[in-house]
């Protein structure tokens, strides 16, 4: 069933222990069955469990830094091994290696250092992608950290959120300030822009996040348009829903947007700090979260990245933490293989 389940009234938002185990906080309410299950909230290294690496406590002892921490969590990125999150206040990529049991800290190259790290992602052979607003770039690190070599483009002018293509051949670059996704080889290699500012259909007003379905869809948080578009492979438009309004369903400042393995929709919202989960049609289905500082609320959520394993992770950018999440229908769904 690709249907987490269906949103009738907004008290769904609301964060509520499942009755069977009163330390588990899930969502929906009880009587409805439990779609989603809060995992954890992490500030730092630590709370992931993680130690840190030979670099990170190099780096405290030539900068002093005993305890990094996650100041401003803005772009996050998980795969099987890690976490990746860029932090804008302390303008740094934090790596959770959960494999090696460390933690990495980049803070841009020998020559220059971060200004606004926005989004981060890395490919299958582990290269990290990091995209810079400020210095209109995005940087390439290999997976152990050293720096490789730098994206910079004349038709790119404040890149945000970044994804590649299923095969790993292109690089797709949301650029906020054009209102184009501009497409890229792995080298940087220019093949094309996509979109242009405006309100019509295929059309931008300062995208943010961009996450790409195996088949190739390409989903924008159309944010200043307060929609999310979806496109095909090739950039042409297929659908869109949301609109600007206070109704559940609607946007305020849609941001960060992920798909889980159903192929649902997760679309964060800065100005309602909620998630919505959207099916594959735009059918809302269910809101996670509200404002606060409690487990499963928010103050200026930004991205969302979901493992293989339906692990949601969601930068929280005000409360300063990771939050971290579980979709229980996977669960259930590969132990009944």
């Amino acid at each position: 069933m690709n249907r987490l389940v269906l949103v009738s009234v907004f008290l769904l938002s609301i964060n509520c222990l499942y009755a069977q185990d009163m330390q588990k906080l899930v969502w929906p309410c009880p009587p409805d069955e439990p779609r989603i299950e809060y995992v954890t909230s992490a500030h730092n290294f630590k709370d992931l469990g993680m130690q840190k690496s030979f670099f990170s406590k190099v780096y405290d002892f030539v900068i002093g830094d005993e305890e990094p921490v996650i100041s401003s969590p803005f772009g996050i990125h998980t795969d099987e091994e890690r976490v990746y999150v860029t932090d804008t206040s302390s303008k740094a990529l934090h790596i959770f290696d959960k494999k090696d049991n460390e933690h990495i800290v980049i803070r841009g190259t020998d020559k220059e250092t971060f200004l606004y790290p926005i989004d981060v992602l890395a490919d299958a052979k582990g290269n990290i992608f990091v995209s810079d607003s400020v210095r209109a770039k995005i940087y390439v690190f290999e997976k152990d950290g050293d720096y490789s070599y730098t994206i910079s483009l004349p038709v790119m002018q404040r890149p945000v959120g970044i994804a590649l293509s299923p095969d790993d051949k292109y690089l797709y670059i949301v650029d906020a300030l054009a209102s184009q996704i501009h497409v890229t080889t792995l080298k940087g290699e220019f093949v094309k822009s996509i979109g242009q500012n405006g309100s019509q259909d295929g059309a931008f007003n300062r995208p943010t996040f961009i996450d790409i379905g195996n088949d190739g869809k390409i989903y924008i948080s159309d944010s200043m348009n307060h929609r999310v578009q979806i496109l095909d492979k090739d950039g042409n438009f297929l659908f869109k829903f949301g609109e600007l309004g206070q109704n559940i369903g609607n946007f305020g400042s849609p941001r960060g947007i992920a798909l889980d393995s159903q192929n649902n929709i997760y679309v964060s919202d800065a100005m309602f700090n909620n998630i919505q989960i959207f099916n594959k049609n735009g059918e809302l289905l269910m809101v996670l979260g509200n404002y606060g500082v409690g487990y499963g609320e928010f103050a200026l959520p930004e991205d969302i990245s979901i493992s293989k394993d339906d692990t949601i992770y969601i930068s929280d950018t005000n409360n300063q933490r990771l939050q971290v999440f579980q979709l229980l229908d996977a669960d259930k769904k590969r132990g009944s293989k």
